[in-house]
């Protein structure tokens, strides 16, 4: 797989879809503030909210990582690790959801994009190193 096409991959292109529906949340819980006066806010919802977004924000840059790691148990490291990120990012989805908010429409819409992203990321991690092996 080349570099050049990473960007036009449905794993990237749901990564940036992830992004997008937590800060929509994020700005609605919090009534569009930066992500350090969520972080300092006595609201857990806000607190929670800047979680999601810092932890959806780092996705695009760990499947860059695993994209570009030639050495195949660094990939699968690298692979876990953002597999875990998406987990955490379900988790922060159900406290959201045991908290009370308003905003339940769109923490269900996060979760099945995250959902499809799990299913995305396994497809695509399975065919790169399907084409680093033929390669």
């Amino acid at each position: 797989m080349e570099n050049t096409s990473f960007t036009h991959t449905a794993v990237y292109k749901k990564a940036l879809e992830i992004f997008k529906v937590s800060r929509i949340i994020a700005c609605s819980v919090s009534d569009n503030k930066h992500l350090v006066e969520m972080d300092l806010s006595a609201n857990p919802n806000e607190k929670v909210a800047g979680e999601i977004v810092t932890r959806s924000l780092r996705l695009v840059p760990e499947l860059a990582a695993v994209q570009n790691c030639s050495n195949k148990m660094l990939q699968l490291k690298r692979a876990n690790k953002l597999r875990r990120s998406a987990r955490g990012l379900m988790a922060k989805c159900k406290v959201m959801e045991f908290q009370d908010v308003k905003e339940l429409e769109f923490i269900g819409l996060l979760k099945k994009e995250l959902q499809q992203f799990d299913q995305l990321f396994t497809e695509w991690l399975y065919q790169l190193q399907l084409n680093r092996r033929n390669n």
